[in-house]
């Protein structure tokens, strides 16, 4: 480990907690491919899964790794970066595929730039703080994204309907809209109960 962090940096800044965001940075890119070949209901489940391992990640960093005060510095601008990939880059760019015009480029636009300033104030204040949040988290808007392109996949609305949520999405992340804050397991259990159970009404109702 030494030897590979004196060519790579990074490399000792690796934790358990720290390793999942790569994870996550990778299901980005992959929720994009996927639904350029046309299998928008994989990508919606990508969407879903790097939610859940949001949370996850995030939960291991402050129960158990909280002391290792290096790595979580790391770790906290690394998570940053995954969630605006998979919650708000991706997103844009699947929308454009599913609907390729200047609207749909417009709102992934208004949705990058409202995810970019959700995370800079986030990253100001105390994440840990148990009021809740301030504004829509963009982990939320992924829960949601997630739900509307399975919705789109099963053919129950269009993408319209998805440009049209992801315009009020990028407006609630950044308000002051008070949302409440629950710990990780209850949340990533709903948000797996959620997709899960949404799913199957979906193709089977």
């Amino acid at each position: 480990m030494r030897q590979e962090a004196l060519i790579f940096p990074f490399v000792r800044f690796l934790d358990l907690a720290n390793r999942m965001p790569r994870l996550n940075i990778l299901l980005s890119f992959l929720a994009v491919v996927v639904a350029q070949q046309g299998r928008l209901a994989w990508s919606a489940s990508i969407m879903c899964l790097a939610a859940i391992l949001d949370f996850v990640d995030g939960h291991i960093a402050r129960t158990w790794l909280a002391d290792a005060a290096p790595q979580r510095a790391f770790g906290k601008h690394l998570d940053s970066f995954a969630d605006l990939l998979n919650f708000s880059i991706a997103p844009a760019l699947v929308l454009i595929v599913l609907l390729p015009s200047s609207l749909a480029v417009l709102a992934g636009s208004v949705l990058v730039l409202s995810g970019v300033l959700r995370l800079a104030v986030f990253a100001i204040n105390e994440p840990d703080a148990p009021r809740g949040y301030r504004g829509l988290p963009t982990t939320y808007s992924g829960l949601l994204f997630a739900l509307a392109f399975q919705s789109v996949a099963a053919g129950k609305v269009g993408a319209h309907t998805v440009l049209v949520l992801m315009f009020l999405i990028a407006v609630f992340q950044i308000t002051n809209l008070k949302v409440p804050k629950f710990s990780a397991a209850p949340t990533v259990a709903f948000i797996a109960v959620v997709f899960s159970l949404f799913s199957y009404f979906l193709y089977h109702v």
